[in-house]
């Protein structure tokens, strides 16, 4: 019997080794797995929960433990492997089974003392596995907890689980030193028979060990922080390697070593992207005969491409994106006849695709973008028909787009944005049936948009924009069934808008038809329907077709610069996602309506400049605004003082209507106004003091122009506008509001810039001053120095006097200054010309005198520049100078016959001074102290 029973296991047992080494086997009727291992498994089972809703949880596999039950065998429970002699649990996989919660010290999983593998990736585990007592586990070979949750300690003891094979510890949230020093030493030298080593984003910034496992194959530290120098590293001597990744590390650098190993037959996959690598890509790299990836995007590479990486012949993969490489490239890669995937973009290779490209047809994704390629798509690239992405965009290619694609049946992104490329739309592109993204933009490209299209069933990204497409828009454009994003700006078509829009996908819907020809109204079909982003802007649309529409997910509306007219009526207001309304330059007349600043409005954006709104600025404005656009219309009243609860607003422009009021200083207190312009209006009385701590500041633009201010500027006025002193150009917040619905919108304000008026997109380093044409008078305060970064300066038609402060010299920015038509008397500080970026400058009208300053920008300015100053000297006036030029204010007038007269009118204290009037002038006339001449001092005028 016992013999028999030793005769059964036997077989068992040896039709385990032949047909299996798995070892999950069970005797009919009869239960393999140990019942204590049983019972530790099902009280593991109880020990976590199951969360559904975890990203990574698999569905089908969050029944996985549903078969673990009392009564069956657990070496069929679903994840369960047992050894088919003995019985017992040697594998444990419970991967992307939503579990959550911890594996505590004392669980008895730790019971299981001859379980080898154990997979408890993509789940959501709080801490390491049983933490110190993971070391009870010393059977393990294989260990996986990839993406299973945030281990904050990783055990030092895991390097005492000395036959470990492979480990995976990548990709845990929120990771901050799971790794100690002597925990990272341990594990790299102490599991002397590790073959696979993931630690992918799991941060361990530590130097690149030099010493590590001769058994290791398989090496992956890619985004780990680790820094050294890769060319002193001992990484490349490992003789049993074959897949080395250490990319997404920036502080790695130095130079590829030669590839002249012994093993270099054996290596398969390598990775250096995102590194701090440079030098050349050495010859010897054509060595590497089984490479099967090559990555090296976005490093510091430099220098042509050797010859010998045509010996790759094996190779499949191939990035070099975002180096330096230059020289021609094409001719060598072609020899790669089995290369899949294919990426050159973001360098500086040069040259025409030779014919020979033909050859590689089995690429699948090729990306040669944003280089310097030259000449016409070869007619041999019609073999590539398995390509599924081709990008050949921003470089020189010219000649017409060849119509090769029809027999493409795999492609689903092309792009050939911004070339050279001139002809018709080709219509084989048009008969691509899987073809989901499509972008010709920034080409040359004419004629009509063809009028049937029997492919593009699955595109969703059709971007024809920035070319010179003429004609009626097809209706085509607006029936694809899978489109998202529609962009045909800036060409010629002409022609109404279609009347509905039948795409399968409308919600957060984008279409983009500015700056074409288009005209009639604009449909109600296209208005109503569910769709995010919307710009008919620059064409001659003349109104709507219904007053009526409703769109409950738009979120961005422009339709500037057309010929809309009539009331904004409730439909503007019942958009409650909108956060982009802009109708600037149309002729919409009425009164803004009160709704849009209701409770519940999302908008952020509201540009309604150059219309005919009259009334007065609603008391009440949405409060999450960035950006208030009013320039050019009829309104009337005073600014509203609700606007202080705008607190994210950054640009205000009121300019150009006839608001009537004091200055609104209550502005001063919003934190991130960065433009303020109140121009030609009827704003009157004085500034004032600025009241708050730090008033304005992030103030850049402040336009008080044309309105009828009075009163001084106080000595610290603008030592607050801090955002003048230092324009931080990338860290600025006046660049761009952007949307994801939407690319960009750049806030557009009316500026006067050097003598002419624009209106204008705010770049991110525009600084203005503009008090130009009000009634200010006094000094110009000496904190005007201050402004290190001001660009533009205009203070001309006022009653500003005194000599003109010698800190404006300190303004190394300034490209523009006027201080034209104002009382200035004195000489021009020479330490103006300094200033070397100044390109405009307006001193005329005033009272200067003496001798204009020479040199650098003071040498290119006109006559012009001075005009209106009798007693100025010296180039570029006629007028030299010396004794016979002296002003005439610097002489006694005590001839009886100058036309000019004297009034006392003060009495101070440190004596009698005597005022002269002198062409509608008044200055003191008082001895110098120390030289004993007539000094002229300006006061309040």
């Amino acid at each position: 019997m016992e013999y028999q029973q030793l005769l059964i296991a036997f077989c068992f047992y040896s039709l385990f080794i032949i047909f299996s080494q798995q070892s999950q086997l069970t005797y009919a009727g009869k239960h393999l797995c140990a019942r204590d291992e049983a019972f530790y498994l099902l009280q593991f089972k109880q020990e976590l929960r199951v969360d559904s809703n975890y990203e990574y949880c698999d569905n089908k596999a969050r029944t996985k433990n549903l078969s673990w039950n009392v009564t069956g065998d657990c070496c069929e429970w679903d994840g369960v492997t047992c050894d088919g002699f003995t019985g017992h649990v040697i594998g444990l996989d419970l991967s992307s089974s939503c579990l959550w919660g911890t594996i505590h010290a004392n669980s008895s999983l730790k019971k299981l003392g001859h379980l080898q593998r154990l997979n408890l990736a993509f789940n959501k585990l709080g801490e390491f596995p049983l933490g110190n007592n993971i070391s009870e586990l010393s059977s393990l070979t294989h260990l996986n907890l990839s993406h299973s949750g945030t281990l904050m300690h990783i055990p030092q003891v895991l390097s005492n689980l000395s036959k470990l094979v492979s480990l995976d510890l990548s990709w845990h949230l929120a990771v901050l030193f799971p790794f100690g020093q002597t925990t990272f030493t341990s594990l790299l030298q102490d599991l002397t028979n590790l073959e696979v080593l993931f630690l992918d984003n799991v941060y361990a910034p530590f130097e690149l060990p030099k010493n590590l496992s001769s058994s290791l194959r398989y090496l992956s530290f890619q985004g780990t922080g680790i820094f050294g120098n890769l060319s002193e590293s001992q990484i490349f001597h490992l003789p049993n390697l074959q897949v080395l990744l250490l990319g997404e590390n920036p502080s790695l650098t130095g130079t590829l070593p030669n590839f002249n190993w012994s093993f270099s037959g054996s290596i398969l996959e390598l990775d250096f992207s995102n590194t701090d690598i440079f030098g050349k890509l050495p010859d010897s790299i054509g060595n590497l005969h089984s490479l099967l990836h090559l990555n090296i995007w976005y490093c510091h590479l430099s220098g042509s491409i050797p010859e010998s990486l045509g010996n790759l012949t094996t190779i499949t993969e191939l990035r070099l994106p975002g180096n330096s490489f230059t020289g021609n490239v094409l001719s060598t890669i072609s020899k790669l006849s089995k290369l899949v995937h294919l990426d050159l973009s973001h360098n500086h290779f040069r040259g025409s695709i030779p014919e020979s490209f033909g050859n590689l047809t089995a690429i699948r994704e090729l990306r040669l973008s944003d280089n310097s390629f030259t000449g016409n798509i070869p007619s041999t690239i019609q073999k590539l028909n398995k390509l599924s992405f081709i990008s050949l965009s921003s470089n020189n290619f010219e000649g017409s787009i060849p119509d090769i694609f029809a027999n493409f049946s795999e492609l689903d992104t092309l792009y050939f944005e911004s070339n050279n490329f001139t002809g018709p739309f080709p219509d084989s592109i048009a008969t691509l049936t899987h073809l989901e993204s499509l972008d010709l933009q920034n080409n040359s490209l004419t004629g009509p948009i063809p009028s049937n299209i029997s492919g593009f069933q699955e595109l969703q990204i059709l971007d024809l924009s920035f070319n010179y497409f003429t004609g009626t828009t097809p209706p085509w454009l607006f029936h694809l069934p899978s489109l998202l994003s529609l962009y045909v700006q800036d060409n010629q078509l002409t022609g109404k808008l279609p009347n509905e829009l039948k795409s399968n996908y409308l919600e957060y819907f984008n279409i983009d038809l500015s700056y074409n020809n288009l005209h009639g109204d604009i449909p109600y079909g296209m208005l109503s329907k569910s769709m995010g982003s919307l710009d008919l802007s620059h064409n001659f649309l003349t109104g709507f077709e219904k007053k009526v529409w409703h769109s409950d997910s738009l979120q961005y509306l422009n339709l500037e610069n057309n010929f809309l007219q009539g009331t904004l009526h409730q439909s503007f207001c019942d958009m409650i996602n909108l956060v982009f309304l802009i109708l600037a330059q149309n002729n919409f007349s009425g009164s803004i309506p009160d709704c849009l600043g209701n409770s519940n409005s999302s908008i952020s954006i509201l540009d309604l400049r150059m219309n005919s709104f009259h009334g007065e600025i609603p008391r009440f404005l949405p409060t999450g605004l960035q950006y208030l656009g009013l320039y050019g219309n009829q309104l009337r009243g005073q600014v509203p003082r609700s606007l202080v609860n705008c607190t994210s607003l950054e640009a205000l422009d009121l300019g150009n209507n006839k608001l009537n009021d004091t200055f609104p200083i209550w502005l001063e207190k919003l934190p991130n106004l960065q433009v303020l312009i109140l121009k030609s209006n009827l704003f009157h009385g004085s500034i004032g003091d600025l009241e708050s701590e730090f008033p304005f500041p992030e103030l850049r633009i402040f336009d008080l122009s044309f309105n009828g201010f009075t009163g001084t500027l106080s000595s610290n006025f603008f030592k607050s506008f801090r955002g003048m002193m230092y324009v931080d150009e990338e860290n600025t917040g006046i660049t761009r509001a952007t949307n994801r619905t939407h690319r960009d919108y750049l806030y557009h304000v009316s500026l006067v810039i050097k003598g002419n008026e624009f209106d204008m997109k705010i770049t991110s380093i525009m600084t203005s001053v503009d008090l130009s044409n009000n009634r200010f008078e006094g000094d110009i305060p000496n904190s005007i120095g201050s402004l290190s970064s001001l660009v533009l300066l205009n203070l001309s038609h006022n009653s500003f006097c005194g000599v003109i402060p010698a800190e404006i010299a300190k303004l190394h920015e300034l490209e523009a200054l006027d201080l034209s038509w104002n009382r200035f008397i004195g000489e021009i500080p020479g330490q103006l010309s300094s200033l070397t970026f100044l390109a405009v400058l307006n001193l005329s009208y005033n009272h200067l005198a003496g001798h204009i300053p020479t040199g650098k920008q003071f040498n290119t300015f006109p006559n012009d520049s001075y005009c209106g100053n009798p007693d100025l000297c010296g180039f570029p006036l006629s007028k030299e100078c010396g004794n016979n030029n002296e002003s005439p204010l610097e002489h006694d007038d005590d001839d009886d016959d100058d036309d000019h007269f004297y009034e006392r009118v003060h009495m101070g204290s440190s004596g009698n001074r005597l005022w002269l009037w002198y062409d509608n002038w008044i200055v003191d006339r008082r001895p110098h102290v120390s030289t004993g001449k007539t000094k002229m001092v300006c006061e309040l005028c």
